[in-house]
């Protein structure tokens, strides 16, 4: 029997997974307070150069997050992630976040994950898969060598 799983309580920066020390970069309007709550879980201001853990950017059309995609892809760190924010059905920059993922395919990316962030939007997240990933070695400035567990 199938049950339902209430993530109700958890905030949207947790249900977004960053972490302590993480390097983010937040983009577009997404949401009220979500980039205060990124940089008090965090412990560090965001980010604008450079190699990130993770990225979160609103996205406003499927051209738009191709753009995005090509943006981010080289700054992501293997082991992190890009979350692409979209407006919820109703809202008329709709996107169906499914449209999203052959664009992040044709660049090494894979979905695994999406949640709702607030009333109005909704994110889906994009990383490097498993075995697309370069072995962590030393020096190379992952998390993962550095003994970082990995997503």
């Amino acid at each position: 029997m199938a049950t339902d799983t209430d993530y109700s309580h958890r905030t949207a920066v947790q249900k977004l997974g960053v972490r302590r020390g993480d390097r983010v970069e937040v983009v577009g309007d997404v949401g009220p307070g979500l980039r205060r709550d990124v940089k008090e879980v965090s412990g560090r201001g965001l980010v604008r150069s450079g190699e990130l853990d993770g990225a979160i950017v609103l996205v406003m059309s499927i051209d738009e997050a191709e753009d995005v995609l090509d943006r981010y892809r080289p700054r992501i760190r293997d082991t992190g992630y890009l979350w692409l924010i979209t407006h919820k059905r109703g809202h008329e920059t709709y996107i169906n976040q499914m449209l999203l993922v052959p664009g992040a395919k044709k660049r090494g990316l894979i979905d695994n994950k999406t949640c709702s962030i607030d009333e109005d939007r909704s994110g889906i997240r994009f990383v490097v898969p498993r075995a697309l990933r370069k072995k962590a070695g030393k020096g190379d400035g992952s998390k993962a060598a550095a003994g970082a567990v990995s997503r």
